[in-house]
């Protein structure tokens, strides 16, 4: 009966034929539309910032960049290498900035970048300029700090811990995080520093020192506690540590000069380059 009124339709099928017709192409022109509006998201408006004058240009640089999401411009402004928490790896060139991008850059970093304004910004005199009083990143001549921790890295962080701290010797495991690890450049030692806090909440740390060709899973050649102090406007961070002997040990994390950092232990001077724990213990 269907076939028979298509094919002698009446005014009434005629009508209803033609208003499924409509439908039909309704929906062929609406949803390439619509689908259109679900792509990327249009770039946001970074004009406020490239017009102010009071703005440097490596910050409208950054802004702009980022506002592209042009991860092979934005590691050409960063100066190597980029830290980041311990136990994340350190970022020590382009190419393994290019593949970390997206992992450090995310929305809301994007966002806060990209969608900031001049007012935004401020000079810290010879530490450049920032974003939000620190929370983001720092620029002077080159991107040299990202104080932002996306939440891809956290997890990254947390899970990295984890792994680092069951390789340690298991009654040395509870109540401590890694804070660095450091390898003798000439005797080959190895010496992690941890950090733990006290009932009241103040931090705590100690040093691991294994002699070369120690067993890392194992007890420690020698266990040195002390703590940290952050001197000048640089922030820079010195340990101090005594061992149960009364030995001492001093370790300036962050020298300015960019020379080889060295551990002053009461009667010898060791240098030191940085390493990864877990690197060692594979």
């Amino acid at each position: 009966m269907l076939i028979n009124n298509i094919k002698n339709p009446s005014h009434k099928n005629l009508k209803m034929i033609n208003s499924i017709y409509y439908i039909i192409l309704l929906l062929l022109v609406v949803m390439p539309i619509a689908s259109c509006g679900k792509g990327k998201a249009p770039k946001p408006d970074v004009s406020e910032i490239e017009k102010c004058d009071s703005l440097p240009e490596g910050v409208k640089k950054l802004v702009r960049i980022v506002a592209d999401n042009d991860s092979s411009g934005f590691a050409a402004m960063v100066s190597y290498p980029l830290s980041r928490p311990y136990p994340l790896h350190d970022i020590e060139n382009q190419e393994q900035m290019k593949v970390y991008y997206s992992v450090m850059v995310d929305d809301s970093l994007r966002n806060a970048i990209a969608g900031s304004h001049p007012e935004d910004w401020d000079e810290y005199g010879w530490r450049g300029w920032s974003l939000k009083g620190g929370g983001y990143v720092w620029i002077d001549d080159s991107l040299y700090d990202v104080s932002y921790l996306s939440a891809r890295e956290r997890v990254m962080l947390d899970s990295l811990t984890a792994k680092d701290m069951e390789s340690v010797e298991s009654g040395l495991r509870q109540g401590w995080t890694p804070v660095m690890c450091l390898k003798g450049n000439e005797n080959g030692a190895v010496y992690r520093i941890d950090m733990s806090r006290t009932e009241k909440g103040a931090p705590h740390y100690r040093m691991l020192v294994y002699d070369k060709d120690t067993d890392l899973r194992s007890v420690p050649t020698i266990v040195y506690e002390g703590h940290k102090e952050t001197e000048g406007t640089a922030g820079t961070s010195t340990y101090y540590f005594t061992d149960a002997d009364g030995h001492r040990a001093v370790f300036v994390a962050d020298i300015p000069d960019g020379s080889m950092p060295k551990i002053e232990f009461t009667d010898t001077i060791i240098p030191v380059v940085r390493a990864y724990w877990l690197d060692l213990t594979k």
